[in-house]
């Protein structure tokens, strides 16, 4: 039996307003936490066979270059696309705020950490995350475009510090150049964190 921990069905209506995933290097696991507008939060612990299966079910929406992107033998047309594609990512990506500090909430929902056992992706324009957690709780998260890309992105970054290989091969981070005028390195959009 289930548990659906929805922000629609335990407590009134409430949205995602932060997000933060980090790896915890005792537990050899990265911790999720969703920050809601109802001052709640949701925290999932992920394994490395849970953060493989995310990757591998949300970077298909993301597009994110990543060190094996294009590979030699498609068609230059198609390399073209899929470059475009991933420009368009990039550049969404760089008006989102990941340098804001993940701000804890009152409450925790379900009175602590979940450990998630299973995914389930659905959905068209707007997917829907289902997180189904050893505990009997399955988490519904609807996830819009922006917040995969989000996601994708702090995956491939905890990855990076946790030392798995899920297939994310992170792009080397780009320099700033410290000779730019200061509003150019700090000018960012604030989207969520």
């Amino acid at each position: 039996m289930t548990n659906p921990i929805t922000p629609e069905a335990s407590k009134p209506d409430a949205v995602i307003q932060q997000l933060n995933l980090g790896y915890n290097v005792q537990q050899d696991r990265l911790l999720l936490r969703v920050g809601l507008s109802d001052d709640t939060e949701l925290m999932l612990w992920i394994t490395y066979r849970v953060a493989r299966l995310m990757w591998q079910l949300l970077n298909g929406e993301t597009h994110l270059p990543t060190a094996d992107s294009i590979q030699p033998d498609v068609s230059p047309a198609s390399a073209v696309a899929q470059f475009k594609q991933e420009a368009q990512a990039t550049e969404s990506l760089s008006k989102m705020d990941f340098s804001t500090k993940y701000q804890p909430r009152k409450g925790i929902r379900n009175d602590g950490a979940l450990l998630a056992i299973e995914l389930k992706l659905s959905g068209d324009t707007v997917k829907h995350l289902d997180v189904v957690c050893l505990e009997g709780v399955t988490v519904g998260v609807n996830l819009p475009p922006a917040l995969i890309l989000a996601l994708c992105n702090m995956l491939q970054l905890s990855v990076r510090e946790s030392g798995w290989n899920i297939g994310a091969k992170v792009m080397p981070q780009p320099v700033l150049n410290a000779d730019a005028p200061a509003d150019e390195l700090t000018n960012i959009n604030k989207v969520l964190h």
